[in-house]
């Protein structure tokens, strides 16, 4: 048996030749970078594209697909996706190849013991996280969001009971401002590879993550 064949037979979800607009948002050194691209080809747990820049695995990503770019000022959805390799392309640039993280169902043990009034949606969205008392906010990615509060990854250092302001620039939530809300549990994730820069590989950007619950206290919209 070839080789190419048993490759085949051993991917789960095979993959279709779609040529479709596509987003991706990376981590940067400055914060997030969005870039369009088209995809190689697609399958159901992940995607191929082509980009001028090499980028480490595993890099965290965001995906919107398919991407409408007409539509580029309105939130469009997002996937949390990471990096699985990276190859040179014959014809320039290299060739990228992500895996969709997608949501698994919650287990009914984990909802039973966190007792969640409010149900959460598992959601990719933009959220702009400040520490009270400082102007500056951080560009972040959330995890999940509800009317109660809101997971969201960072490598900034956050404790329990710090108190912060979140903004979500999405649907209603824009409406609201700023929301106050107070970190009730923090916990470490992985180290963080972010895509290089032009400035070679070495400039990538790598942070240790933690993953940050948000108790929203009142919106701060005066």
């Amino acid at each position: 048996m070839h080789r190419s064949a048993t490759l085949t037979e051993l991917r789960r979800h095979p993959r279709a030749q779609l040529r479709l607009p596509a987003r991706i948002r990376w981590h940067g050194p400055l914060g997030m970078r969005l870039e369009e691209t088209q995809t190689i080809d697609v399958s159901r747990e992940g995607l191929l594209f082509h980009r001028d820049e090499p980028c480490d695995a595993p890099a965290r990503a965001w995906v919107t697909f398919p991407y409408d770019p007409a539509d580029a000022s309105t939130a469009q959805p997002e996937t949390p996706a990471s990096v699985v390799r990276v190859e040179r392309d014959p014809g320039g640039g290299f060739r990228v190849g992500l895996r969709l993280q997608l949501r698994l169902r919650q287990t009914g043990q984990r909802v039973a013991r966190e007792r969640r009034s409010s149900p959460r949606w598992p959601f990719a969205l933009p959220i702009f996280v400040r520490p009270a008392g400082t102007p500056w906010p951080e560009e972040l990615m959330t995890l999940d969001l509800s009317r109660a509060g809101v997971r969201f990854e960072t490598s900034q250092v956050y404790a329990a009971g710090d108190l912060v302001l979140a903004k979500i620039p999405w649907g209603e939530w824009v409406r609201a401002g700023e929301w106050a809300g107070r970190v009730v549990r923090v916990e470490a994730r992985e180290p963080m590879t972010g895509p290089s820069l032009p400035g070679g590989r070495e400039s990538g950007a790598e942070a240790t993550l933690s993953q940050v619950a948000v108790q929203w206290i009142k919106s701060a919209k005066k």
